[in-house]
C-alpha cells in the first residue's frame, strides 16, 4: 500500500495514520503473518504480527490454511514514525516494542524527541525473562521517563531469573 499519511483532524488536534507497519531498524519490506479467523467466523483483528515476532507457525501442511503472510512496507520506529511535535505515543506494534525498546537509541533521549508520555504494550509470551523485561525499563528510564506499571515491586518483579509465567 501507498505509506503516504493520512491526517484526521479531530477539534485542534491531528492524527497521522501510516499504512506501514513499524518496527526497529531500517526501513524495508517484511512479512506480516495473520491467522485465520475464528471457528464462529469472528474476524480476525488481533492475531497479526510480522513473522520475525510470530508465535503463528506452520506446524504442518495443512497449517497453511490458517496462516496468510503479506508483503509490508515497514518503518523504523527512531528516525521514522517519530516525528517532532509528537507528545503522546501509543505504541503496539505486534511484538517490535521488545526490539524498539531494547534497542541503544531507546535509552538516547534525544531519540524521543518531543515525547513526554509513551504507553507500550509488553508481552510476556514473547519474552519470559522478567530481567529483559527490566533492560527495556531502564532504557526508558535512562532516557528520561518516569515508568510505572502494573506489580512493580512485587516478588517476581525484584528476583533475578524469573521466567514468566511463574508457575512453568
Amino acid at each position: 500500500r501507498n505509506a503516504t499519511p493520512r491526517i484526521k483532524n479531530s477539534g485542534d488536534r491531528s492524527v497521522e495514520i501510516h499504512e506501514s507497519a513499524v518496527a526497529q531498524g531500517n526501513a524495508g519490506m517484511k512479512k506480516l503473518v495473520r491467522a485465520r479467523n475464528r471457528n464462529e467466523r469472528t474476524h480476525n483483528t488481533w492475531r497479526h504480527s510480522l513473522e520475525k515476532y510470530s508465535q503463528y507457525e506452520d506446524k504442518s501442511t495443512n497449517q497453511e490454511q490458517l496462516l496468510t503472510r503479506y508483503d509490508v512496507s515497514t518503518t523504523p520506529f527512531f528516525g521514522g514514525a517519530l516525528r517532532p511535535g509528537m507528545s503522546y505515543v501509543k505504541m503496539d506494534s505486534e511484538g517490535a516494542e521488545l526490539d524498539i525498546l531494547l534497542s541503544a537509541e531507546a535509552s538516547n533521549p534525544d531519540s524521543w524527541l518531543d515525547v513526554t508520555h509513551l504507553v507500550f504494550e509488553w508481552s510476556f509470551t514473547k519474552e519470559r525473562r522478567v530481567n529483559i523485561f527490566h533492560e527495556a525499563i531502564e532504557n526508558l528510564k535512562d532516557a528520561g521517563f518516569r515508568v510505572t506499571y502494573e506489580g512493580q515491586g512485587a516478588w517476581w518483579d525484584t528476583e533475578t531469573n524469573i521466567l514468566w509465567p511463574y508457575h512453568n
